[in-house]
Formats: C-alpha cells, sequence, structure tokens
C-alpha cells in the first residue's frame, strides 16, 4: 500500500486539543474551526491526487485526521472575559535568544581567559533576570511559552546558579580533550575542536568547518566523565556502535537529575484538562480506591502525540505520569484511563528493582498489583484492540 505523509497534523492536532481543552474566546474558536476545516479539506485533497485511502496515511497523522474531524466545535466552552493581553499556548518567545544563546556558547568554547568568562557568567545572570521580569510582568505561562524559548529559558537559568556554570568549564575541558584525541589527523590540521552542551534532541550533532570541527551535545552530558566522552568519540569518530552504553549513561541518576532540575526551570508544563478526561479526577478516583488516598499526586500530563502501543509512563527523576492522549476519546471507557493511571501509580510506589544489573519494572509483585484493578481485563482488552486498530 502507498504511503501518504502530510506532516504537520500531529502538531495540529495537539495544538487544537490544548485549546480546546479550557473555555477560549468566540472568536479563537472561530479561528480554530477554519484552521481545522481547512487542513481536513488539505488532507482529503491530497489523497484523492494520489488515489489514496485514509489508511495509507501513518497512524499517528491518520488519529490526528480522525480526532480533527470528529471535534464538536459547538460543544467547546467560551469564555468572553479573556483579555487581549492574553496569550495562545506556544506563542510566545523572546526575539534574539537563539542568537544570544549560540555566541555565548561559542564564546566558552573557544576556551576564553578568565576575566572573559566572568563577563559571559554576569552576562547570563542578567539574561535570565531579564527574561523572568517579562514573564512575571506580563504573566506569561509556561504552556504559553514556545518550545526553544521555555527550554533556552530553563538553560540560562541553570548557569546563573554558579556551581554549574563551573561545572560547564570542567566538562568542556573533560570533552575538548578527548575528542581531540579522536578526531582524524586531517581534521586536527584544520583547526579547533569546540564543544556546545545545549538544549537539543538526540544524542549529538556534528557540524564541520573549515578551520574547526563543531560537536553540539545535550546539556545533561556536562556530568558525564572522560569514559563515556571517549565512547562517545568512538561513536562520532571511529563509528563504533557503543549507542546502547552511550544511553545507559543519559539514563543514570546524575544525567536525569540534570535533565529534571533544567526541565523545572524551563516551566514544567501540567496539562491534566482533556478533551474528554480530565487526568487530576483520575488520580483522585484511583488514589482513593487503591492507595487509600496516601499518594501525593505527581505531574500529569498528557502525551504530545497519539502513541500507537505506550499508553501511559511514570518518570520516576520527575515524578510524573504521562497518558497517552490516544485514550482521550469517548469512545474510550474512562475506567481505561483510570487503569493506566493506577499502572503508572504502582510504578510511582513500587520503584525500580535491578536483576543482573537491568532495570525491572513489571516483577512478579507488581504483576500481582496490577490485577487488583476492579476493570482489569475489560481495560485490557481495549487497550489491546486500540493497539490493533493503531497498526
Amino acid at each position: 500500500m502507498k504511503r501518504v505523509r502530510i506532516r504537520g497534523l500531529v502538531k495540529l492536532a495537539n495544538h487544537v486539543r490544548q485549546e480546546i481543552s479550557q473555555p477560549i474566546t468566540s472568536d479563537r474558536l472561530a479561528q480554530l474551526r477554519e484552521n481545522t476545516s481547512r487542513s481536513i479539506e488539505t488532507v482529503y485533497r491530497v489523497l484523492n491526487d494520489v488515489g489514496a485511502h485514509l489508511d495509507a496515511l501513518p497512524a499517528p497523522s491518520r488519529k490526528a485526521y480522525e480526532f480533527l474531524a470528529g471535534i464538536d466545535f459547538n460543544s467547546v466552552e467560551t469564555n468572553e472575559t479573556s483579555s487581549s493581553l492574553d496569550f495562545v499556548p506556544n506563542s510566545v518567545s523572546f526575539p534574539g535568544l537563539k542568537s544570544y544563546l549560540n555566541n555565548l556558547l561559542d564564546q566558552i568554547a573557544q576556551g576564553p581567559e578568565d576575566s572573559k568568562l566572568q563577563q559571559v557568567y554576569g552576562s547570563i545572570q542578567k539574561s535570565t533576570g531579564n527574561i523572568e521580569s517579562q514573564i512575571r510582568i506580563k504573566n506569561i505561562k509556561p504552556e504559553q511559552l514556545k518550545s526553544q524559548a521555555r527550554l533556552i529559558r530553563g538553560w540560562l537559568a541553570y548557569f546563573a546558579q554558579r556551581e554549574n556554570f563551573d561545572e560547564y568549564l570542567a566538562a568542556i575541558r573533560r570533552a575538548k580533550a578527548i575528542f581531540h584525541e579522536a578526531i582524524p589527523e586531517a581534521r586536527k590540521r584544520l583547526g579547533s575542536v569546540l564543544v556546545h552542551f545545549r538544549p537539543m534532541q538526540g544524542i549529538y550533532r556534528v557540524r564541520w568547518y573549515k578551520n574547526a570541527t563543531l560537536i553540539q551535545l545535550p546539556t545533561p552530558m556536562i556530568c558525564f566523565g572522560r569514559d563515556t566522552y571517549r565512547l562517545l568519540a568512538e561513536q562520532i569518530f571511529q563509528k563504533i556502535r557503543n549507542k546502547q552504553q552511550v544511553l545507559d549513561a543519559m539514563l543514570g541518576e546524575s544525567y536525569q537529575q540534570i535533565l529534571s532540575e533544567l526541565d523545572l526551570l524551563s516551566g514544567v508544563v501540567e496539562q491534566t484538562m482533556g478533551v474528554h478526561y480530565d487526568l487530576a479526577a483520575s488520580f483522585d478516583r484511583v488514589n482513593a480506591t487503591y492507595f487509600n488516598g496516601s499518594l501525593s499526586r505527581p505531574r500529569l500530563v498528557w502525551s504530545h502525540t497519539f502513541t500507537l502501543r505506550k499508553f501511559g509512563h511514570y518518570n520516576q527523576t520527575r515524578d510524573t505520569v504521562m497518558v497517552s492522549m490516544s485514550l482521550d476519546k469517548k469512545n474510550v471507557p474512562e475506567y481505561v484511563t483510570d487503569f493506566i493511571m493506577y499502572h503508572e501509580l504502582l510504578h510511582k510506589t513500587l520503584g525500580i528493582t535491578w536483576k543482573n544489573h537491568r532495570q525491572a519494572a513489571h516483577t512478579p509483585q507488581f504483576l500481582k498489583k496490577e490485577r487488583c484493578f476492579h476493570q482489569y481485563r475489560d481495560a485490557k482488552a481495549v487497550l489491546k484492540k486500540l493497539a490493533t486498530e493503531q497498526q
């Protein structure tokens, strides 16, 4: 079967879903209705032009289309008291912030004198102060910041703390020495090795320039020691297949702790309200029924995409329960969302054990307790059907 890919469909569905999960103005609702209608027409036209059916879309895109096509805009709650100063989700950025960050990273990577580094540190402190002041004055919520602005906000706030800035400098020295050893001789003759620790996806990025080699790494990698940088160097320059070892280091306590603090400083976006279900209400039901109301509430968020098989996740470091927005549909029974909530809260209460140097989350004890859910068989059956439908 011919596959048809339409970019941006899942992102649009998630954006619309976030906005209509809370009261919005009539004007904004009309805009969303128009944008959604236009997107649905585009999908229909593209499929028609190539002679394909909806099944030709990848599963996430197909689910996003079905969600958009099924929205009842007439039932969305409106609130005409919203002021013109309100910002819609994912709309606020700070002009020049990315360029400013790149300039900071370049300055630090070049290993300047202590007096210059002190100026850089002072600039970070001043910038994070200015950003927090604007956010406070304009009452900007974390979810209203664009993703990039939110991540850079967290980066600046983290390294405005002197001990963290010093850790960054030490990491630059460790990493640069290892990468310089591993880089091919032909590249060494062309110039220096520069290292950036920055907000980014993936494990690494490399940029080759005439007089330098730039290696970009995720910020929490500042905690890595020489051995882990050597693994990275082997992967980057010698194409040695040691990705799993690097991923294990990224799952380590030090890495996850930095990641968690960056997340907190960026502004945690807790999103409990869905279009059909409220995760806070689900937590309250599950907590009262199965844990005697004894659990403190973790952060509760819906996923940012229509996941195909993984319907929930608990992050121990961040104390966050994620539930797939694939379950936030009127044809999915409420008890299914509650079962996923129960499953993830079991992870919170039982923790992670280790067996033969491997994490063991679904232990016999866990599986026994999981079956205590009142509608266990029914919930598992619905989830199995959903996973089959989404393939």
